[in-house]
Order: structure tokens, then sequence, then C-alpha cells
């Protein structure tokens, strides 16, 4: 059975996860004259965190607020089924026969990546099999997304490269108020209350990552190194983080222009080629 490699791309709110993770899907996967009997990565896959959240009725209520709590780090995420999802994926090459994803129900904004970065690390990793430095044969990837992805000592323990996105708190806060709603496990679409960023979403999110972060500073503090008994704290320090700060000056979709006169983001190109080069080096460093 062919190798998986688990890539975590985790992040607050409406950073970018699931869309950089659907542009490196397109960059990972083989294009179809490739020959997967040459080794290299055969395929690449998406497990989306938000899958494992829980039913609404079964979440805390705000008692300040009077509003459902989704983002509470102990109570927004079945971890436990998140980790032996993971590790049945990881055993059998499969996803088990009861999982299902609702990110399909999800809109997902139009962000475009300069083609000369899509198309430079698309021939590189095609070109994996080739490289005198790698010995890598029938490598899967699985591209893991999740605002709290690195919260649960297990779950974290399962990725081999661990990437976070880190933006203003004012650009999620404007992304997040601008966003259509996210589709639950039930079927519906759960919209914002007035004020729920601010009185829920970041307070959890400062929880969920100060133990991450020097000085608690969630937005500019550099991430903590790890012990030994650091692992297995919830919301502690992680291995080999690789945190990608979005450039103040680059944070809107505003189109700019490559050698091939297409249109771009290139905020999400800068984060497609910082993690892509991050996947580059774990795969090369391992062979």
């Amino acid at each position: 059975m062919s190798q998986i490699v688990v890539v975590g791309v985790g992040g607050a709110t409406c950073s970018g996860k699931t869309t950089l993770a659907k542009h490196l899907l397109q960059i990972l996967n083989p294009s179809e004259k490739s020959s997967s009997d040459k080794g290299g990565i055969t395929d690449a896959f998406i497990l989306h965190q938000d899958d494992f959240a829980p039913l609404e009725s079964t979440l805390p209520v705000s008692e300040e607020f009077g509003v459902t709590d989704w983002d509470h780090p102990p109570t927004a995420i079945d971890y436990k089924r998140m980790h032996r999802t993971i590790g049945h994926i990881k055993s059998t090459g499969s996803f088990p026969p009861e999982f299902s994803s609702h990110d399909h129900l999800n809109s997902q904004p139009d962000c475009p990546i300069s083609e000369d970065i899509f198309s430079m690390w698309k021939d590189k990793f095609a070109s994996l099999p080739t490289s005198s430095s790698v010995q890598a044969r029938g490598l899967r990837l699985m591209l893991a997304d999740g605002f709290l992805l690195y919260y649960d000592p297990e779950v974290r323990s399962t990725m081999d490269v661990k990437v976070f996105l880190r933006t203003p708190r004012a650009v999620l806060k404007q992304r997040r108020e601008e966003r259509f709603g996210y589709a639950t496990a039930e079927g519906t679409v759960w919209k914002d209350p007035e004020g729920y960023f601010d009185n829920i979403v970041w307070p959890a999110y400062e929880l969920a990552h100060k133990g991450v972060f020097r000085n608690q500073d969630v937005e500019k503090g550099e991430p903590i190194r790890p012990s030994e008994g650091d692992k297995s704290i919830a919301g502690g320090p992680v291995e080999g983080l690789h945190v990608f700060d979005a450039d103040p000056t680059q944070i809107s979709c505003q189109p700019q222009e490559d050698s091939n006169a297409s249109l771009f983001s290139k905020e999400m190109t800068q984060l497609v080629d910082q993690t892509c080069a991050a996947i580059w080096d774990h795969l090369t460093k391992q062979a």
C-alpha cells in the first residue's frame, strides 16, 4: 500500500485554509498523462476538520451572549473521531465507510493564483520520482485543513507537515462577516448573529492558540519549540510548525498580472508557494 503523508493546513476562520488546500490539490495530483508506476505522488485528497463538528444540538450555549458556541476549543470538534478517521485512512488507504463530508455545501470565493507559480510547482512535483535525491514511490498526500487542527495532541501527532496561516484580526473579521454562512452536519446553514466574531470566534481562537506562540501573542508571536511534555497538552506548542503570515500589503484579492497575463491573488499565490516549499522539503529530506 502507498505511504500516506499528512499535510496540515491550520489557521483562523477565513484565513484561506480551504482555498489553499484546493489549490494544493490541483498542483499535487498528477496529470492524466503522468504514469503512477513511475512512483512519486500518485494522488492527493482533502480531509476537512469541519466535517467532525458535532451536531448543533449538542454544542454549548454561551451563558454571557446566549448563542450557540461553535468555536470553544474543547467542544467544537469531535477530535477522537477525527483521529480514528486519519488512522483508518493511513492504515487502509480509504475513508471509513460511514464518513461523509458537507464541504461541497459551502460556497467558495474565487481566488486564482499565478499561472507561473502553479506551473512551476506542478512540474517540480511531477519530477519527484526522477530526482536523484528522492526515492519516493507510491506517495499519497492527505491535506487536512481546520481552524483547530493543532489543538488536540493526538490529532496533531498525525501530521507530517504542519502549516499555519496567520492573518490580521481585522481582515479575518471582515471576511467572516462577508461570508454567507457555514454548512452544518444537519444540512442547514449557520449564519453568525451580530457580534459573533468579537464575542465568540476571536476569544476562542486566542484560547486555542495562545499556548502555541511566545508571550501568548497569537498575532505576532514566534511559535514555541515544544518540550517532550508539551506534546500531550491540548493547545500546546506544535513541533515543526511553519507559520506563514499574510503580507499586510497583499491581503486583498486585488488582481495582479503574471507573464501569462492572467489575473490572480498575490496573497494566495504566496501561501501556495510557501506551502509547496514546505511539502517539498519534507518529501526530499525523508528520502
